[in-house]
């Protein structure tokens, strides 16, 4: 079925929900040569623990009790400086675990693995953030610094946007392959057969700055006050969290972080999902959202442009001046909401992730081994 024979690892966060869904993809795909998953981080700062008992781990030092008890600003510091100071410590133990594996592909996620696996003597793939290529270059030289050293190396560096495979030939000169962040279209189609009323108004983005909680809140308070929302998010930043909990009124649901199989179920509900992120670069709760049936109120990205008619359909694009961007959506939800989403075949090409995770297998990891 695979075009690629011998060990993948895979370097990355294990508290963070996409690394985990490729390995998850690439597990089902190479049962015969099993993947690895290398980390540093497995339970802590209040994040559910995603890895399974009898996951084939590799663990480096692991960092779980020198963080803090939860997420918050002062937390992000900390954890990101003692990454950085124990850098060359990982990037021994990773070492370590490559002569044991007789040199395996290797497939970084996110830009900190990616330099250990730079500086690790290996043939790698390397998978940034959105925000590592579209923000973070821009607001410090050391990081871009940082990231073009981490990338030079990297035997194919993949995206999940136009907008980043753009820049990163603009700013770093280097070539990449978009592959789409997949959805776990299995688990969404479990649920597809309950009928369920679609009457929440959900936002399902960070409680963070850079999702405009608090914009969804005033435009709400301002508009229709009388529309219940529904806040679930993946993380949260305390400070911004604390301040904007003031806006909430007593019609509204604070439900914090659900497991995937409990957000999909809330999807299935909901008339309207709100995602109005400053910066975004291809948003798979979003695609996740169209997938259950939603309609979406988003800001505008290039994203939206290339996705499939059938996708682009159920969005409207606002803007978060307008005085009546919440009641526009609301508008656009009611109007929509008796319409099912029936995904056309190139929307599933491109989104369904074991189709996502075939396009490695077959087309960039085998290069890779020949490198």
């Amino acid at each position: 079925m695979t075009c690629i024979t011998g060990t993948i690892v895979f370097l990355g966060n294990g508290r963070c929900y996409h690394t985990l869904d490729w390995f998850r993809s690439a597990q089902k795909l190479s049962p015969e040569y099993p993947p690895l998953l290398a980390t540093d981080l497995i339970e802590s700062e209040s994040f559910d623990k995603l890895i399974k008992t009898g996951d084939p781990v590799v663990k480096l030092l692991i960092l779980d009790r020198y963080l803090l008890k939860n997420q918050s600003r002062i937390g992000n510091i900390w954890r990101n400086l003692l990454k950085l100071l124990l850098l060359p410590v990982q990037i021994v133990k990773f070492r370590k675990l490559i002569k044991k594996y007789k040199n395996p592909v290797v497939h970084a996620h996110s830009m900190y693995y990616i330099a250990i696996a730079r500086f690790s003597s290996c043939r790698y793939v390397a998978t940034p953030q959105g925000s590592e290529i579209l923000v973070r270059p821009y607001k410090s030289v050391a990081y871009k610094l940082f990231s073009r050293i981490a990338l030079s190396r990297a035997s194919s560096i993949t995206v999940d946007s136009v907008a980043m495979q753009n820049l990163l030939f603009e700013q770093f000169g280097f070539d990449s392959v978009i592959i789409q962040n997949g959805i776990d279209l299995d688990k969404i189609s479990e649920f597809n057969n309950e009928h369920i009323e679609r009457n929440k108004v959900i936002s399902i983005r960070g409680f963070c700055p850079n999702y405009q909680i608090g914009s969804i809140l005033d435009a709400r308070n301002d508009s229709m006050p009388g529309i219940p929302l529904y806040f679930c998010y993946p993380f949260e930043e305390k400070e911004y969290k604390i301040s904007m909990s003031m806006k909430l009124t007593n019609v509204d649901h604070d439900i914090g972080r659900l497991s995937r199989l409990e957000l999909y179920k809330l999807m299935l509900s909901a008339k309207l999902v709100i995602s109005i992120p400053v910066s975004d670069s291809s948003p798979r709760s979003v695609y996740e959202a169209i997938f259950c049936g939603c309609l979406v109120a988003t800001t505008k990205g290039e994203w939206i442009s290339l996705l499939p008619k059938c996708m682009a359909s159920r969005i409207i694009v606002i803007d978060t001046r307008s005085g009546t961007w919440f009641q526009d959506a609301i508008n656009f939800a009611n109007s929509n909401v008796d319409k099912p989403y029936i995904p056309s075949s190139h929307a599933l090409d491109l989104f369904d992730q074991n189709r996502s995770m075939l396009k490695f297998f077959n087309e960039i990891y085998p290069n890779v081994a020949r490198s």
